[in-house]
């Protein structure tokens, strides 16, 4: 099980990149971003709103620089979730690199995170204890160079929060730390988006690894493609499961 996780971690870590700002007051700030398809990014929303000198390192520093050409947030200012148009791109690495596992070539490279139709209305407790992993950016003390950290867990609980945005929030297992915002809970082993951290839910002023780690949800990421008529590669075709035809109405 450890050697399928390890090659999870290989597939998924090339769609992941760090975010560094600063706050008005100039102290600096990491978050997450991961990749969607066609150079949109997904990451929190307070890892950009109202920030300033705004950088994505992609995982890999060897890629090309990453520039933001457009930000785009939801019409709900309470859905902590925002979207990066940039220049973002795997193009090269999946066209013209080779992975060689075992004397043969690795074929598992993905360029993007499909994004799951799990909406709020069809969620239960049936995704409880499911596997998950986690990947961001927290700061990782006397390391020289920004590290992607992978976490394992599994899905704690669904709540529906009584503040904030209506949207539910998956609580999961992974000890909370800062850097993790707007990174992808992925299903394992299947890979696909079960929502991006947002959160650490505590009380009073206690700091975040004394809290739950949380994730918002998918579907405020498809209003956010829908409302935008944005739907980057592969999950043109994952829309056409929430919205049967909506191609079709599209066309005409």
């Amino acid at each position: 099980m450890s050697q399928a996780r390890s090659e999870f971690y290989r597939t998924y870590s090339p769609v992941m990149a760090a975010v560094i700002s600063e706050d008005p007051n100039g102290i600096q700030g990491i978050g997450a971003a991961f990749h969607i398809g066609d150079g949109y990014l997904l990451t929190a929303r307070h890892v950009v709103e109202k920030r300033r000198k705004i950088e994505v390192i992609p995982y890999n520093y060897s890629y090309p620089s990453v520039e933001i050409l457009e930000v785009i947030f939801p019409e709900d200012a309470s859905v902590d979730l925002a979207m990066l148009r940039t220049t973002f791109s795997l193009d090269f690495y999946m066209n013209h690199t080779k992975i060689m596992l075992g004397g043969s070539e690795w074929t598992g490279k993905v360029d993007h995170v499909q994004i799951g139709t799990h909406l709020d209305d069809w969620l239960d407790d049936s995704l409880v204890l499911s596997e998950v992993v986690l990947m961001g950016y927290p700061p990782i003390p006397l390391s020289s160079r920004l590290n992607l950290v992978a976490v394992k867990g599994e899905i704690n609980s669904i709540i529906d929060p009584y503040s904030g945005s209506r949207h539910p929030l998956f609580v999961i297992s992974p000890i909370a730390r800062g850097g993790f915002s707007g990174g992808p809970v992925l299903h394992f082993p299947s890979g696909w988006l079960i929502g991006v951290l947002t959160t650490s839910l505590v009380n009073g002023n206690a700091p975040p690894e004394l809290g739950y780690h949380a994730a918002l949800t998918v579907e405020p990421i498809w209003n956010l493609l829908f409302a935008h008529d944005i739907f980057p590669a592969s999950n043109r075709e994952v829309a056409d499961l929430i919205i049967p035809g909506w191609q079709d109405e599209d066309d005409s």
